[in-house]
């Protein structure tokens, strides 16, 4: 059994999903950013962790935020293998990372999975990556043990969906809202629609991201049969308005986490 499906069926049956919270990793500065994981892992299931990068086509304005302070504080790809394999230390469930694909050309791709496996990485997302694209990249994944993760959004098609799942290992990432990252008041009954729609179609456990910021939508999540939530920006908002008290962010973190969960 895989650690993403041990850590899924442990959730299973506490009966609620999997809790996955995001950050990027060194935001605003390493030793800050490990602090802030030191605080939300006695409540994680599992972790994502994003790689920084200048242009994340993905993510929404705080995430961008988080990216252009790790970046301006130096951190690299190596410095974000050292920074989980010290995570690794301290956390023993399923970590997830989302890194673009030019951070993986630039690394070359067989020696980036070699070296995520080392860190003691299970899954990569690589979102600018279509799955017409991905071969090198999943070949290279499985070569070393790592899970291939696949973001599906409400335009995929059932027949593209088929063919990602040949391909997709771990979990799946269902993208909640067309859009980019970021908080949101209340998730529509299209995002409830499409948990449906996917689950019926896989045996892949489903994880939700992209808005989820309340228990509120958590519980209604879970109602429509999620395996999984993700929760970034809710959290990085937190640490954006205490950066000057890195032990403030982790304390208010913490108890907004524990309303969540």
């Amino acid at each position: 059994m895989s650690n993403f499906s041990a850590a899924f069926k442990k959730s299973t049956s506490a009966g609620r999903p999997a809790f996955m919270p995001f950050l990027v990793a060194g935001d605003p500065d390493y030793n800050t950013g490990l602090a802030m994981f030191k605080a939300i892992v006695p409540y994680a299931d599992m972790l994502e962790i994003g790689f920084p990068y200048s242009d994340p086509l993905a993510d929404g304005p705080t995430i961008q935020a988080a990216d252009e302070r790790a970046l301006r504080s130096g951190i690299d790809t190596d410095k974000v293998f050292s920074l989980i394999s010290e995570i690794r230390s301290f956390f023993k469930g399923p970590i997830s990372v989302l890194v673009y694909a030019n951070l993986v050309y630039q690394y070359g791709i067989d020696n980036f999975y070699k070296q995520a496996a080392k860190s003691g990485i299970d899954g990569v997302l690589i979102p600018d990556v279509p799955h017409e694209e991905s071969e090198l990249f999943v070949k290279a994944a499985k070569k070393h043990k790592v899970s291939p993760v696949f973001m599906i959004t409400q335009t995929t098609t059932d027949a593209r969906l088929k063919k990602i799942l040949q391909q997709a290992e771990g979990y799946l990432y269902l993208v909640s809202v067309l859009g980019v990252t970021g908080s949101r008041g209340s998730l529509g009954k299209e995002t409830f629609d499409f948990i449906k729609r996917v689950k019926k179609q896989t045996t892949l456990p489903l994880a939700l991201g992209f808005g989820i910021s309340s228990k509120e939508h958590i519980d209604n999540a879970a109602k429509a049969g999620i395996d999984g939530v993700i929760v970034g920006s809710a959290i990085i908002k937190i640490l954006e308005a205490n950066l000057s008290n890195p032990v403030q962010a982790a304390k208010e973190t913490e108890a907004f986490i524990k309303e969540l969960v």
